[in-house]
């Protein structure tokens, strides 16, 4: 066991693409736990045993507890692949559907917050020069920020 339970959210509005782009980065085997008590089978993420099934686990964990609103619209992932290191660090990548020009995005993320009750996940907002930071807890689960000119 650790002191300390935190996943890091970085979403990057791409304005080319029109999409955000994201990458959540957990401890491997806290996401495990929390996959196994949702009850998923284990999956042996990253090893020669891994689930062949694994990814779409994620993608349902990911679309539970992780949401993005941008101007009022649940945004809807794709998940692009999940990259697990030797240090025990698990990043999963997803992308949004298409959106022109966000305004106000309100994001909410209830990350591993049901098994550990000092869970911390921080999330990293970015459009154009605009960068954002938030704190999230399972006190304060949710942070809307309104966003200014984006750069073209």
């Amino acid at each position: 066991m650790h002191k300390y339970y935190v996943s890091i959210t970085e979403a990057e509005y791409n304005a080319e693409n029109k999409t955000f782009e994201i990458s959540i980065k957990f401890i491997g085997h806290d996401l495990e736990k929390a996959l196994t008590s949702a009850g998923a089978p284990n999956l042996y993420l990253g090893t020669e045993k891994e689930v062949k099934n694994a990814n779409a686990y994620l993608k349902r964990y990911i679309e539970r507890k992780f949401q993005m609103t941008v101007d009022g619209q649940k945004l809807e992932y794709s998940f692009i692949g999940k990259e697990v290191n030797n240090d025990d660090f698990l990043y999963c990548y997803i992308q949004s559907n298409t959106l022109e020009n966000p305004k106000e995005v309100a994001i909410k993320s209830t990350l591993l917050t049901e098994l550990f009750s000092g869970q911390a996940n921080t999330v990293y907002l970015k459009s154009g020069e605009e960068k954002i930071s938030y704190y999230l807890t399972k006190e304060k689960v949710s942070e809307t920020h309104t966003l200014g000119k984006l750069s073209k």
